[in-house]
């Protein structure tokens, strides 16, 4: 058995055997220590030691089956470009129901929604609902550009080269897409793009009958990107009693999905916007010509139509499961804030190390081991470079066994209240530091005699699939689709009090 395997037991059997045990001990024991350091049986003191960090960019993460999903373009001169796109396959609608579009069909409008997160605000003036659009970062006013293909890489749900587990893209997997775009214009977020209209044809294709607006109440706005029409007859409608329509199989292998692309237009500093895409869909509009002896719902809103006339009729493909972001990122530009700093990003990004203790000798750490102290608090700070030009920070890094990628003891026993991260701010209201409390890690390290047991640390933009959902959930998954970034001063002489500071304070029985 290797040793990262024993270690990883071993590391179990400590987390469950802690987790079950300290919320009945912890009460507990900080009560009789409380009570033994009034009676002055213990002496109090504190020390600081010294750290070793680096930085590590981060080539690719796992980007499909996630929560959230970047699109868009985002640069500044600390952290290089992002480029977020999406690929996703598409579902057949009504599936069991035969797949027609009936007499003398025109395509209406053919409009690709995906919904934004967004916040409602308080109505305007006129009465109408604003809302405030969520996770963006970068300037809402600069456009990129922005384009929809068919996909041409087949989405796998299972690993072909091995059926038993499932399928993994990673961020920089290059996805094939058709050469002409169904769209390709100029895009910025629109908090009130809440409403659309439908013009509706005659078979002519020309002549409108009927505009539809379509518009939801308290619905949040939504992207909506408009689809060529013709290449969407050749595609959807003209084969539509084919064998390609005939089972969600066959259509997802005759069309593959989308690949939704974002580009920077003059400039890479524009925004990227997060999203949950658990509702997107396709919408092809069209009308037909119905038989006189029948009638028909209205778009199906239960209004019935009159006999022998133009219907209304709407077919909506939504996105599939399967889908992936692809995360293009460039390094090239210079960091204003020089070489002694850690930068940590989300997304792709970038992890800092941390080695403790780097100051002293194994000898040195033995006569720490040998003090028996009780380990009364542990802190672990990160001071903020206030001067950096990026302004992405985000609120809460994460710190873990980066030489094992498993959790540290402290997350398994406290959580991520318990220890710590979140971004502090000064009195201005600038960000200012990061503070993790370690005290069981450190106290776990000094009673342990191997020195192999002083591990890096990994510090992280925090992503919420980095919490543990069990007792013995101790891997730390790979995913991370919080683009954010912070600039911070590493352990060089030249970041004054600001540089990286471990701090123990212990007791010692006198």
């Amino acid at each position: 058995m290797t040793t990262k395997v024993l270690t990883i037991l071993k590391y179990v059997g400590l987390f469950t055997f802690v987790f079950f045990t300290i919320i009945s001990c912890e009460k507990e024991i900080e009560g009789i220590g409380v009570d033994i350091i009034d009676n002055n049986k213990f002496d109090t003191d504190a020390i600081t030691s010294e750290v070793e960090t680096g930085n590590e960019n981060i080539e690719k993460i796992p980007a499909n089956k996630l929560q959230q999903y970047l699109l868009g373009v985002y640069a500044d001169n600390e952290f290089g470009s992002l480029k977020g796109s999406i690929v996703s396959q598409l579902l057949l609608p009504k599936v069991g129901d035969k797949y027609d579009y009936g007499t003398n069909a025109a395509i209406d409008s053919v409009i690709i929604f995906i919904p934004y997160q967004s916040t409602k605000q308080e109505n305007s003036d006129d009465g109408k609902p604003l809302f405030k659009i969520d996770s963006v970062i970068g300037n809402k006013d600069v456009d990129f550009k922005l384009s929809v293909y068919e996909l041409e890489t087949f989405l796998n749900t299972l690993d072909p080269s091995d059926p038993s587990k499932d399928m993994i893209y990673y961020s920089d997997k290059v996805f094939e897409k058709a050469s002409t775009p169904f769209y390709s214009d100029n895009f910025k977020i629109n908090a009130n793009d809440t409403v659309a209209y439908i013009k509706r044809y005659m078979p002519d294709g020309i002549t409108v009958y009927d505009i539809d607006t379509l518009k939801y109440t308290n619905v949040s706005p939504s992207i909506k990107l408009p689809l060529n029409e013709a290449m969407i007859q050749q595609i959807f409608i003209d084969n539509a009693s084919g064998p390609e329509f005939a089972s969600i199989d066959a259509f997802t292998h005759y069309f593959r999905g989308f690949y939704i692309e974002a580009t920077e237009l003059t400039s890479k500093k524009s925004h990227l916007i997060s999203l949950n895409m658990s509702n997107p869909k396709m919408a092809i509009y069209y009308s037909n010509d119905q038989d006189e002896d029948e009638e028909q719902d209205l778009n199906g809103n239960g209004i019935k139509g009159e006999k022998g006339v133009r219907m209304k009729e709407t077919y909506e493909f939504l996105f599939g499961q399967n889908k992936s972001n692809v995360l293009e990122r460039d390094y090239t530009i210079s960091k204003e804030s020089g070489l002694e700093r850690l930068y940590v990003q989300g997304a792709a990004g970038e992890i800092a190390t941390v080695d403790l203790f780097s100051d002293l000798s194994d000898d040195e750490i033995d006569v720490l081991r040998d003090n028996k102290w009780l380990i009364t608090n542990a802190t672990l700070t990160f001071y903020v470079d206030q001067n950096a030009s990026s302004h992405i920070i985000p609120e809460q890094l994460f710190i873990y066994n980066y030489e094992e990628n498993i959790q540290i003891i402290e997350m398994m026993t406290k959580g991520l209240a318990g220890i710590g991260g979140s971004l502090k701010r000064d009195e201005d209201g600038n960000p200012y530091k990061y503070v993790f409390n370690i005290s069981r890690h450190i106290s776990k390290l000094l009673n342990f005699t191997e020195p192999k047991d002083l591990v890096t640390l990994g510090i992280k933009v925090y992503n919420p699939s980095d919490t543990p959902q069990t007792p013995i959930d101790t891997t730390i998954k790979d995913y991370s689709w919080i683009a954010q970034g912070v600039v911070l001063f590493d352990q060089s002489e030249s970041a004054g009090d600001k540089k990286i500071q471990l701090e123990i304070k212990y007791s010692e029985i006198k």
